[in-house]
């Protein structure tokens, strides 16, 4: 089974109805919101479409997360926490080939995706497209979820150094810094399904000049 695929599964389950008091698990409430969000974006998602996905009442809604908004900040930062960190994690946990997991990390995340999410790139990534700063709530857990992706590949990029398989006169932030930059526009241009073949070249292209 894929990273991807297991991402998917984080969110499948039994969702109950909000009755008095509270009877449903916030956090699997987030995951099936994050679902909506991801495949709609902020705008075009209604409450009924929360409604439905939740199956929550709109005073459940509004009473838990005070919002559409409040909701969505909610959803993104549980995104971040479990989809995007656990990416990292499971990637760069392995040492013994750095660049490769570099490699890995990045074209998994546009390459053999689930048909569910096929063409909709990633919810930290469209969320960073749809709002830029208009909301410093959102911003705040914008920056985050890139500031974890930069520092797992500056860790990466580090060891890759130590063991040699990159110049020794790299900077590893600044490549960290562009790699994120480049995962980001190749998540944009993914949601075009047709060149995927050419996304992937373009990150063994950007690598083999840290050798």
């Amino acid at each position: 089974m894929s990273i991807i695929v297991l991402e998917w599964s984080l969110y499948n389950g039994e969702v109950f109805d909000m009755a008095r008091p509270k009877s449903f698990n916030k956090e699997h409430v987030l995951g099936l919101a994050i679902m909506v969000f991801w495949k709609k974006g902020f705008d075009a998602t209604s409450m009924k479409d929360l409604e439905e996905a939740t199956r929550l009442t709109p005073g459940s809604i509004y009473h838990e997360f005070g919002s559409k908004l409040g909701m969505f900040e909610d959803a993104l930062s549980q995104y971040i926490d479990t989809v995007v960190a656990f990416r990292v994690t499971h990637y760069f946990s392995k040492t013994d080939n750095p660049m490769q997991t570099v490699r890995d990390f990045i074209v998994s995340s546009f390459k053999e995706v689930p048909k569910e999410v096929r063409g909709d790139a990633c919810l930290l990534v469209n969320t960073a497209t749809e709002f830029g700063k208009s909301k410093p709530g959102v911003s705040t857990v914008i920056k985050r979820g890139f500031r974890t992706i930069e520092q797992g590949l500056y860790k990466q990029l580090q060891v890759a150094q130590v063991n040699g398989d990159i110049r020794e006169d790299l900077d590893c932030k600044a490549a960290a810094g562009q790699l994120t930059h480049l995962m980001s526009g190749l998540l944009v241009a993914s949601k075009n399904q047709s060149n995927i073949d050419s996304l992937e070249s373009t990150v063994d292209f950007t690598l083999q000049a840290y050798q």
